[in-house]
């Protein structure tokens, strides 16, 4: 399984804090946003590659967080949010650019904090008549 993390916004509602760093290494806790989703993907002992998508404006930053952890970051060539991708467009890419075609792919948004054992829910969703797409979701 391959994990696919979309992380190529521009967080412009958060700016001036995302004028040099992307939202998802913003600190949470004293640690980037995404080192807390890297934790709940690496609980999944299938997942044998972790791939981000980004902006070509943010690329480089993640790329120097990813390097010791193992993470291929894919620039998704955008440079605003007049032409970016969307998630569909930027899972695209990653699939086409690494050769994710026939793979079980679990795809996570790069921004958001989650308690949910992954595990647990691929566990869930193996279980159900494949090919399957499962998305969870927590009421507010």
């Amino acid at each position: 399984m391959k994990c696919v993390i979309l992380a190529a916004g521009y967080a412009t509602r958060l700016r001036p804090l995302t004028n040099d760093v992307p939202k998802h290494l913003l600190p949470v806790g004293d640690r980037p946003m995404l080192d807390w989703v890297l934790d709940r993907v690496r609980e999944v002992e299938d997942v044998d590659a972790i791939h981000l998508v980004s902006n070509s404006r943010f690329a480089p930053v993640f790329a120097g967080w990813a390097e010791p952890l193992g993470v291929s970051v894919h620039d998704d060539g955008t440079t605003s949010n007049d032409d970016r991708l969307g998630a569909v467009g930027d899972l695209r890419l990653v699939i086409e650019a690494a050769g994710l075609e026939e793979e079980e792919l679990l795809v996570l948004a790069g921004d958001n904090l989650f308690d949910l054992s992954l595990p647990r829910f691929v566990e869930w969703w193996r279980a159900k008549p494949q090919p399957a797409t499962a998305v969870p979701l927590h009421d507010v």
